[in-house]
């Protein structure tokens, strides 16, 4: 299976594979080195997800570039919205360049945000951190029924793969199912640290970036 990989996968799942084990051992080793070197803030983890979150970018851009004129206008627009979920995971990541440029928060974000900075991850309304119910449990819940629902519906209906298709959806390869579950079953299940969230952010941008850059339906994404 890994063998028909083309090299960037290949370094993509290198990379993925030994630096999320690396967290997960390093997290029951020493937690607070790990806190304070592993998963600190403008680290190794948050500037490598960021980095793959533009390579994302730059994919989905590229893309809408190349198949102009060649595919709908709907899924033009899907990508570009894709393009802009990866450019919004980017901002949030380094609060959109607040801490490189040094601006102070507003009042709003002072008060209602966990780290007292510009990002709406961080956000905090009645007490609920809105990372932990939209970017934590939302995106657990629609990650589940895009591999064990969508993913398999679209293999064995054709009604399904000619409506995702048409919506511009990268269906999953086997291998990024399996990293997906790893990585599910690793970090969240699995590792006690409250910084879990960083790696699944880490990890999750890789496979992620591999799945919308490599996808099983890839014929759908190829300009002729």
């Amino acid at each position: 299976m890994l063998k028909n990989l083309s090299l960037f996968e290949k370094l993509a799942m290198a990379y993925f594979s030994f630096f999320t084990l690396l967290g997960f051992v390093w997290s029951y080793v020493d937690h607070d080195s790990f806190k304070q070197y592993y998963v600190i803030e403008d680290g190794f983890t948050e500037w490598s997800t960021v980095v793959f979150l533009l390579i994302g970018l730059y994919v989905c851009v590229r893309r809408v570039w190349l198949l102009k004129g060649q595919r709908p206008m709907l899924f033009l627009f899907m990508t570009s919205l894709l393009a802009l979920f990866f450019f919004f995971g980017a901002g949030e990541e380094i609060s959109w360049g607040q801490r490189i440029f040094h601006v102070q928060s507003s009042e709003f974000f002072a008060h209602n945000n966990a780290q007292g900075e510009t990002n709406l991850h961080n956000l905090v309304i009645n007490g609920v951190k809105l990372n932990k119910v939209i970017f934590g449990a939302g995106i657990g819940v629609l990650l589940f029924l895009y591999l064990a629902v969508l993913i398999p519906l679209y293999r064995y209906k054709d009604g399904v793969k000619k409506f995702v298709d048409k919506f511009a959806v990268p269906i999953a390869q086997n291998y990024q199912i399996i990293a997906y579950v790893v990585l599910l079953v690793l970090v969240q299940g699995l590792m006690a640290s409250s910084k879990k969230g960083e790696m699944l952010e880490f990890a999750g941008s890789i496979i992620f970036l591999l799945n919308v850059a490599y996808p099983y339906n890839k014929t759908n994404f190829e300009a002729k």
